[in-house]
């Protein structure tokens, strides 16, 4: 066989790649590694007994949507720093829009309060639980998308592993709310901000040893 018709018979049985083969997967270890990180959750510490009156309170869909928004905007920018050869994107900016409302959100709580009172809001009795739940329930999806984007051969290695870190804290934030009691902005603008922002440096710390290839 010469070099010609080499290259001919290579050409005519290349399989067309699927663009979207990676989202899926992406998709399925996201919700999965939530289902999981849920379930722990729920066998160690225990679903919260006033759930069903806390999917009527607009405190509860704040903090999940604050969430589920932070997680959004990762994904978003974890496809494409995912990518080989893809440069930085500013999305871990845009995770301080829904931070920034939050915020707001907990300003406006201390200030109906006397600051006699700041302390015991902040210092909510379980926020050391908070602190260390959130990272210890982010190992799962942090474990199921790391597997999955080391095929994706990124190149921006910390950026992108910051970004990991990121869907990570919030999927792990995610599961723990379901047993957490506390809904106020104050509350959620603080530990569950730095319980995320804990998976978040590991990631960016840890990302060019998790994600080499």
């Amino acid at each position: 066989m010469n070099t010609d018709d080499l290259i001919d018979f290579l050409s005519t049985r290349v399989e067309a790649v699927d663009p979207r083969r990676q989202d899926r997967i992406v998709a399925l270890a996201v919700f999965g590694s939530l289902a999981a990180a849920a379930l722990v959750c729920m066998l160690t510490l225990g679903l919260r007994p006033d759930i069903v009156e806390a999917l009527r309170t607009p405190g509860f869909f704040l903090k999940i949507g604050f969430l589920a928004t932070v997680v959004a905007i990762a994904i978003y920018g974890l496809r494409h720093a995912a990518r080989a050869g893809n440069a930085r994107s500013r999305t871990l900016l845009f995770v301080l829009v829904p931070l920034g409302l939050v915020w707001f959100a907990a300003g406006v709580q201390l200030a109906s309060l006397s600051p006699s009172q700041w302390y015991e809001v902040v210092m909510f009795r379980e926020w050391r639980l908070c602190v260390v739940a959130i990272p210890l329930l982010s190992a799962i999806p942090l474990v199921l998308l790391t597997l999955v984007l080391r095929e994706a051969v990124p190149t921006e290695l910390p950026y992108c592993g910051a970004l990991l870190g990121l869907v990570a804290g919030g999927i792990g934030a995610l599961a723990y709310a379901s047993y957490c009691l506390n809904d106020t902005p104050v509350y959620v603008g603080v530990w569950y901000a730095t319980g995320i922002a804990l998976v978040t440096v590991f990631g960016w710390a840890m990302g060019p040893r998790l994600l080499r290839w």
